[in-house]
């Protein structure tokens, strides 16, 4: 801020000061002052925007890990399906195999 740096030499060097030299520092260092706000202002609504693409993504991570949770849970029971399947047939084959050797 070059502003506050002149007024600061200002303050340091002299006892007495004309408004004709400060008006140019205080403008600058208001201006200063509006650029920063707008910068504050800008990075919030940056940061509201983020956060409410964050919650939305969040949400909808948490209803897909409901359906991957679902799937992983219909693919244990068809394994469990598919094993018994797989042992009655068996059964079932040894139960004709042996009927017929009687």
């Amino acid at each position: 801020m070059k502003g506050l740096a002149g007024l600061r030499k200002i303050v340091e060097g002299q006892k007495t000061v004309s408004t004709k030299r400060l008006k140019p520092l205080l403008d600058e260092i208001q201006s200063s002052y509006i650029q920063t706000g707008n910068k504050v202002k800008s990075q919030a609504e940056t940061i509201r925007k983020i956060n409410k693409k964050y919650s939305v993504v969040n949400s909808k991570a948490a209803r897909l890990s409901v359906h991957v949770q679902t799937h992983e849970d219909l693919k244990k029971a068809h394994s469990e399906l598919k094993a018994k399947h797989k042992a009655a047939m068996k059964e079932l084959h040894h139960f004709r195999y042996n009927k017929n050797r009687i």
